[in-house]
């Protein structure tokens, strides 16, 4: 069961077996920053890590997988301090057929990284940087601009604003959106729940309790939002 004194006979196992290895441990959070480099290859499409205990020591490793398209980060057991942006922007700029990206309470992350994805990644479909408290209205720009086939984005508990809102939906993203997850943003208004049903015509999924600067404004938007039979969830609080 010690992987770690095996390092060598898995290093020469071929990508079909790797794979299925990868997942497994992945999933049992077998995965760290002394055995990484062992599993992952150039070949790798999907790298699970979010029960896994990795740093960017490790996470250096993955710049090898070309062909990557999801990387799972998120924080499941608590906040994760050791993933830096540093990492991230390496990954970006190595693995740019990534379409999904979750990096969920990655509490050092900062607008950098999610710039370099945006800058890197041109097929993102998917991105997950809820609670990562200090992206700003930077991130959504880059997003807006760079990401023409984002559809799905968790900016929970960020420091986002409506001009980051608004930047987000008035470009290409508009057209493509369909699900966005604003809980617990404090600095959002009215005007971000506006601009999203008025600009997004494929919204499915619209989240945005616990924001306390939204009034009965935002319910009246989302008559309109409603009355989609396509609206799969809508979660809201107003004050």
């Amino acid at each position: 069961q010690d992987i770690n004194s095996l390092k060598d006979e898995v290093l020469r196992l071929p990508p079909n077996i790797k794979d299925r290895l990868a997942d497994l441990m992945g999933k049992r959070g077998l995965i760290t920053d002394q055995n990484i480099k062992s599993i992952v290859h150039d070949k790798l499409r999907v790298l699970e890590l979010t029960e896994c205990d990795i740093t960017d020591d490790g996470l250096v490793y993955v710049t090898v997988c070309k062909q990557l398209r999801k990387l799972d980060l998120n924080a499941t057991k608590g906040d994760r301090h050791d993933i830096t942006p540093a990492a991230i922007i390496l990954i970006s700029e190595s693995c740019r057929q990534l379409h999904t990206v979750y990096l969920r309470r990655c509490l050092s992350m900062t607008d950098q990284a999610v710039i370099s994805l945006a800058n890197n990644c041109m097929v993102l479909t998917a991105l997950n940087v809820g609670g990562c408290v200090e992206l700003t209205d930077l991130s959504l720009s880059a997003l807006g601009g760079k990401c023409k086939r984002l559809k799905h984005l968790n900016v929970s508990n960020t420091k986002i604003t409506d001009a980051g809102v608004l930047a987000l939906v008035q470009d290409s993203v508009s057209t493509t959106l369909e699900e966005l997850h604003m809980n617990h943003c404090l600095h959002i208004t009215d005007e971000a729940i506006e601009a999203v049903v008025a600009f997004c015509p494929c919204i499915t999924i619209l989240l945005f309790h616990g924001c306390p600067q939204l009034t009965e404004r935002s319910r009246m938007a989302l008559g309109e939002l409603l009355q989609n039979k396509r609206v799969k969830q809508v979660t809201w609080t107003i004050y």
